[in-house]
């Protein structure tokens, strides 16, 4: 331990012991009991707490101080200025290649940086990623300005000298993830004005200073996500005209400023999924124009207001999923006209408005998947004739309207499984052409006379895929495709029908058989055909 170190440690000490005995001595001449720590005075108790507060502050600022006091104690290489001492620079510990005016102590185990290696100022690439150095001086990087990839990532750093990165002129690509940084300088990267990607990701930070980036023009990625981030000053992304993606993914944000985002016009994808963020300003976004992805997955959003997103006409893909979201105004995706991909997964919506989805026709994929739907009316997919992909397996759904998917005549993939289905109102999958995939299992198939349809469509989608004769002569379970396509439906009841596959399921059966003996029902088509397959009996129907 450095003796600056050491000094730091000590005064701290002391401090808390004067704050121990100062409580001890205030709780005996008040009578209290012998453990101060069951002093219930009030005086004794606000006295402790502001006491506390003070610790904790002072705790900070001698951690602050003693990090900075390491990171002058700390060695420095040596920097040469002339062509012949990327020779000596070769000699060194590290990977030192002239060809390429770069050095790579990548993994190299190192504590500090070693003073025995020689770095030429001419360097351009510098990585010293995967070490377990806890500081650097703010010498280390001293008149290499032409250096324009920087590699600190996968260290202990806890603090950066300000004046750490004032010589990297050049510098392009910065990386310092992986860190213990709990602190970033107001002028920190002032210097660096030609920076264009920094990975500040997997830290410590609490917050962003104000004009942090003021300098930094030409920025072209920012990636903050895995830090501690509870609160973002409104000029925290000042100036930053030509930034393209933004990553605060995985910080605790409770609230956003109204105006965070104003001047990030460029910006293409920002990600701000695995928050707190319980509620968003209805004009957060109104500026982020060339927006094509945002994603606020896992976040506390218990509504959407309505025009959220109007001014996102580029929006491409849009993530929801694994919110707190009950239901979706009715405007909410008013002037999404580009979207393909919206994921409203894993929440708790109960009800779709029909026309929900009239703002977005460009739709290709919709993610509905683990919420709480028990009934799709009709007009609730209106507009969606792009549709490819529909999700709503894992919901509650119990009803779905006979004309449902009429308006997604290209829908290639639906899942449904998991879910409270008990029948498919006949003619509902007639208009899905062009579908590849079905999920019907985990549901409670009733399988009596309002099963036919689901398995006469399903006995002529088997045919077809199988280049079967007959459905007696399909090995539905050594042939994969076929699952694709419900093969898993299997009857919950009622009486004897309860384990069977309805696929394999005749007319007699389904209509005739135990169940309709025990409802006394009368059979509704001549007793020759009883025993046919329905695809045969209902192929002329369907055709009509």
């Amino acid at each position: 331990m450095s003796r600056g170190s050491s000094l730091v440690k000590m005064v701290f000490t002391l401090f808390k012991i004067l704050h121990m005995f100062n409580l001890l001595l205030y709780c005996k001449t008040s009578g209290c009991p012998q453990n101060w720590n069951t002093c219930t005075d009030p005086d004794l108790s606000h006295t402790s707490k502001s006491s506390n507060i003070l610790l904790k502050d002072i705790e900070s600022r001698l951690s602050s101080l003693e990090r900075r006091l390491r990171a002058v104690e700390q060695p420095v290489w040596q920097i040469g200025t002339t062509h012949e001492d990327w020779e000596i620079c070769a000699e060194g510990p590290c990977k030192c290649v002239p060809e390429t005016k770069s050095l790579s102590c990548w993994r190299y185990g190192l504590l500090d940086v070693p003073p025995s290696q020689v770095v030429p100022n001419d360097i351009l690439k510098l990585d010293l990623g995967s070490n377990q150095m806890t500081a650097l001086h703010r010498d280390t990087f001293l008149d290499m300005t032409q250096l324009n990839q920087l590699d600190l990532s996968g260290n202990y750093i806890e603090h950066l000298p300000l004046n750490l990165f004032f010589s990297l002129h050049s510098a392009i690509h910065l990386r310092i993830s992986k860190n213990l940084l709990r602190e970033l300088h107001q002028n920190q990267f002032v210097k660096v004005r030609n920076l264009r990607i920094l990975d500040a990701s997997s830290n410590r930070l609490q917050t962003l200073p104000e004009s942090l980036f003021i300098a930094n023009s030409v920025l072209v990625l920012l990636d903050f996500s895995n830090n501690l981030i509870s609160y973002l000053p409104n000029g925290t992304f000042h100036g930053l005209k030509t930034l393209e993606e933004l990553l605060l993914s995985h910080n605790r944000l409770t609230t956003l400023q109204s105006g965070v985002f104003r001047d990030l016009i460029n910006t293409k994808c920002l990600k701000l999924d695995n928050n707190r963020l319980g509620k968003l300003p209805a004009d957060i976004f109104h500026q982020q124009i060339s927006l094509e992805e945002l994603n606020l997955r896992g976040n506390l959003l218990t509504e959407i207001p309505n025009k959220l997103f109007s001014s996102l006409e580029q929006l491409l893909t849009l993530e929801l999923s694994g919110n707190r979201l009950t239901h979706i105004n009715p405007l909410a995706f008013d002037g999404l006209v580009s979207l393909k991909e919206l994921q409203l997964g894993q929440n708790s919506i109960k009800t779709l408005t029909p026309g929900l989805f009239d703002s977005v026709m460009s739709l290709e994929r919709l993610v509905l998947y683990a919420n709480s739907i028990e009934v799709l009316s009709k007009n609730t997919f209106r507009g969606l004739n792009n549709l490819t992909s529909l999700f709503l397996h894992s919901n509650r759904l119990r009803l779905l309207h006979p004309e449902l998917f009429k308006d997604t005549p290209n829908l290639r993939k639906l899942l449904l499984e998991a879910n409270y289905l008990s029948y498919l109102p006949a003619r509902i999958l007639d208009g899905l052409v062009t579908i590849r995939q079905l999920r019907l299992e985990r549901n409670p198939w009733h399988c009596d006379c309002s099963a036919a349809y689901l398995a006469t469509w399903l006995q002529r989608r088997y045919l077809i895929i199988t280049n079967s004769t007959s459905i007696g002569e399909m090995n539905i379970g050594d042939n994969s495709k076929s699952w694709e396509f419900g093969a898993g439906v299997i009857c919950r009841g009622p009486g004897t029908m309860g384990g069977k596959l309805l696929l394999r399921l005749t007319f007699h059966e389904l209509c005739e058989g135990q169940w309709a003996s025990m409802k006394g029902l009368v059979p509704r088509l001549p007793k020759d055909v009883l025993g046919t397959p329905l695809s045969s009996i209902f192929g002329k129907v369907a055709e009509v």
